[in-house]
């Protein structure tokens, strides 16, 4: 009897056991199921926030391991270019960045938007516009909805809104560019606003001429340069002529500054003589801060300096990364295409020169200006190299002074103010078109020659102002044709006086005799200018509107001017009383200038080459 109730209670007890284990099991398997459902749906959620890498793959924002008992998922992001990872790196596998793996938390349950979640990561600049355009009205959205007379924050995540609407149907061409679409109408389809019509109309004109005729509304522009060279003076000083020229009915002109206090910004417009009632400052770096302030003043225009220095919550990385740059340029875009108000951005530049930050930031705006001019010159140059509305050819001159920018009315008086005429200096006036303004420029020289002490460094190549590639086949073209090959032995440098880049090939004849002139060391005539392109067989080639150069030259005092043959006449310098040298190669302009016959001539000297000598004959075996 006894041993049967103890058989039966181990019976029971291992049924209890079994049951306990079969009950655990479920549990395991419906938590397993559970963490499988969740992950799932942050797969899917980061799935829909793909953004494009460094190097041109495509990525998501969340990759996520499983916390037990929470939803709160864990994402590391590359603050830089905004690759991801399921766990923290060293080294960001796309931009190989050190130590710019941050980790970032995602609610997989919560919807309520923040700066994690479903909201970050790739289009963040489009929902922050989206988020106020369902708050106000001023995107051209519905009046805001209110809680207890207070408008909602709330976020549904809708993206409805961007200036590229559903409602936006295709439209003929000839309705676009008539206007009211009838036959006949000459109503321009793109107005302008004018900067020349102010108190300072010579400044607004040479800005207007850069811009391709002046400001277009709802147009996004670029202004890079180094630190220092005065974007943030002449943005301030455009947004004065912006307030002058909007009329009275027009909203006031937005100038937002993340790198400096309203007190610093409103010293540095004291000083210029800014004292407009329609210019509103605003220091801020929240970029949701800025477009609220688009949204409750209604400006005319807005100035952002810088696009490095804004930032937004729901974009990932820190200010300045390529992430916020890119999702700072888009909201503006969004803000300015809904609005129709210009936007002005600053944009930092690296030490090679180029804007800093993603090269999709170039491609954004419509109109990309550089500010170019060194620091112990008050030159100022306003260089397009990118206008969706004009010309990039254009270039503005300016000088800084305590009072901002002032523009120069003759750039050729301005470069050539300080010539110094020489037997040692080896100088040689040329002159340059830049879009529709010609201006002359001096070209100084210097060549040393070495001493040869057998095996030394190569010769010294410096050219400031002009381009090394164009210096270096000038060069090989002298050595071969002109000059002979000693020139090579020579430390060579290139001075553009006045701070000025040379980008016309026409200046290569100048380039070249200035060359030639310091190597046989001979002053270059006094009452000459040159123009010219150089082939690579020594030839000199035709260039544009020679006559305008011609005049140009005649205007600044010169008595003669030394061009190509080809493609001018003897009658171009017959209205402006000017002497004409014409040429037809390298070797005969320095025999005209410098009275010096060439050292050799590759098609005189050696009629059939010089390579067969490299290769000597093979004697002949006899057998």
């Amino acid at each position: 009897m006894t041993t049967h109730a103890a058989a039966t209670a181990r019976v029971q007890n291992i049924a209890k056991t079994t049951c306990r284990s079969a009950r655990a099991s479920r549990e395991l398997h419906q938590n397993h199921s559970d963490e499988c459902h969740a992950f799932g749906r942050v797969r899917a959620r980061a799935s829909t926030v793909m953004t494009p890498t460094s190097d041109g793959r495509r990525s998501t924002r969340a990759y996520a391991s499983s916390k037990s008992g929470t939803s709160t998922k864990t994402a590391y992001v590359c603050a830089e270019c905004g690759e991801d990872a399921r766990q923290w790196l060293g080294q960001c596998p796309a931009c190989k960045t050190w130590d710019s793996m941050k980790p970032i938390k995602i609610d997989g349950g919560s919807s309520s938007g923040g700066t994690s979640g479903k909201n970050a990561g790739g289009g963040a600049g489009a929902r922050a516009v989206a988020r106020l355009a369902e708050e106000t009205n001023a995107f051209g959205a519905a009046a805001p909805a209110r809680r207890n007379g207070k408008a909602s924050t709330k976020f549904s995540g809708s993206t409805a809104g961007g200036w590229v609407a559903e409602a936006n149907a295709p439209r003929n061409l000839k309705d676009v560019i008539g206007g009211s679409g009838e036959k006949g109408s000459t109503k321009n389809a793109m107005p302008r606003r004018r900067l020349s019509g102010g108190s300072n109309e010579a400044l607004g004109s040479e800005i207007e001429r850069v811009l391709g005729g002046g400001v277009v509304p709802g147009g996004m522009t670029l202004v890079g340069g180094d630190p220092g060279v005065g974007k943030s003076t002449i943005l301030l000083q455009l947004a004065g002529l912006l307030a002058e020229s909007g009329g009275a009915d027009a909203g006031p002109v937005l100038y937002a500054s993340g790198e400096e206090s309203v007190e610093q910004v409103g010293g540095r417009a004291e000083r210029m003589g800014l004292d407009s009632d329609s210019i509103y400052l605003y220091s801020a770096t929240r970029l949701e801060n800025v477009l609220e302030a688009v949204a409750t003043l209604k400006p005319s225009a807005l100035v952002v300096d810088s696009i490095q220095t804004v930032f937004l919550e729901d974009a990932t990385g820190s200010p300045g990364s390529v992430s916020q740059v890119r999702e700072c340029a888009t909201a503006l875009l969004h803000a300015a295409k809904t609005t129709g108000i210009p936007v002005f951005i600053i944009g930092h530049v690296t030490k090679s020169g180029d804007i800093a930050g993603p090269r999709v930031l170039e491609h954004i705006v419509d109109v990309v200006l550089y500010l170019e001019g060194d620091a112990d010159r008050a030159v100022r140059i306003l260089r397009g190299h990118k206008n969706r509305y004009g010309s990039t050819d254009e270039v503005g001159v300016f000088q800084m002074s305590d009072e901002g920018m002032k523009p120069v009315a003759s750039p050729s008086a301005l470069f050539l103010g300080e010539r110094i005429l020489s037997p040692d200096v080896s100088a040689a006036p040329t002159v340059t078109v830049q879009g529709s303004r010609p201006f002359m420029l001096e070209v100084q020289a210097l060549t040393n020659e070495r001493a040869d002490e057998g095996q030394q460094a190569p010769p010294i190549r410096t050219a400031v102002g002009l381009r090394f590639e164009r210096m270096q086949l000038i060069l090989a073209v002298l050595a071969k044709f002109v000059l002979g090959r000693r020139v090579q032995k020579h430390d060579i440098f290139i001075n553009i006086v006045g701070g000025m880049k040379l980008e016309d090939p026409s200046t290569d004849v100048a380039v070249a005799l200035a060359i030639a002139s310091s190597f046989v060391e001979k002053a270059l005539p006094a009452d000459m200018a040159f123009f010219g392109e150089v082939g690579l067989g020594g030839e000199l080639r035709p260039v544009m509107q020679a006559e305008r150069r011609i005049a140009e030259a005649a205007a600044m005092g010169f008595k003669r001017v030394l061009l190509p043959e080809s493609g001018s006449s003897p009658d171009m310098g017959k209205k402006t009383g000017i002497e004409l040298v014409r040429c037809n190669t390298v070797a005969e302009a320095l025999e005209a200038t410098l009275g010096v016959r060439p050292v050799r001539s590759a098609a005189v000297s050696q009629p059939n080459g010089s390579w067969p000598s490299k290769f000597p004959k093979q004697k002949k075996s006899h057998s």
